[in-house]
């Protein structure tokens, strides 16, 4: 400048036109960028919902297969048949079957596939009569329907010696991808 001191009017135009502000192109951008990661975010939610549900349907298949495997393994090795009072791990009113010490080494009860040298219940197969059921969890709201199977391989000497149980559960009707669970457990005297 020239020594003089700007006016006041001066310095606050200059100030105005250096304090511009967005465009409404900018705005527009801006805008359109919000809206596409609202979008993906919400597009999320369905997902997650999903993933929830089976994960809940999985640990409940997981609860029933370890109640099932409990049940078998407190069993005494002579006993071949069992009720439960409860419908828990045997429907009411039924004799469910714990192997056949007859056919020693043999699967008997529900099919079983080796997957990586890991047994596994084949929910392919219809139901083995004493050695599986369904079971409506009382407690669950959507009412889901469970399979429950298991299969025994008998060791004996004259007499049983040994059982291997090999226990599946897994929750029928689901809309997507969920696995059987599998448990596979050994007793001896």
């Amino acid at each position: 400048m020239n020594g003089q001191r700007p006016s006041f009017e001066t310095s606050i135009g200059q100030r105005r036109r250096r304090e511009g502000g967005f465009t409404l192109v900018e705005m527009l951008l801006a805008s359109l960028v919000v809206i596409v990661g609202l979008v993906a975010v919400a597009q999320l939610v369905p997902s997650s919902l999903l993933m929830n549900a089976n994960n809940r349907s999985d640990g409940t298949a997981l609860v029933l297969a370890q109640k099932q495997m409990e049940a078998l393994r407190a069993l005494p090795l002579t006993q071949l048949t069992f009720k439960d009072p409860n419908g828990v791990t045997c429907p009411l009113g039924n004799i469910c079957d714990v192997g056949d010490p007859t056919q020693p080494g043999v699967v008997v009860g529900s099919p079983v596939q080796i997957s990586d040298n890991t047994p596994i219940i084949d929910f392919t197969q219809p139901i083995v009569a004493g050695y599986g059921f369904t079971y409506t969890d009382p407690n669950d709201p959507s009412g889901a329907v469970n399979d429950v199977r298991w299969a025994v391989i008998t060791s004996t000497n004259g007499t049983p010696i040994g059982r291997r149980i090999i226990v599946g559960a897994f929750r029928r009707g689901m809309k997507s991808l969920s696995f059987p669970i599998s448990l596979d457990t050994m007793v001896t005297k």
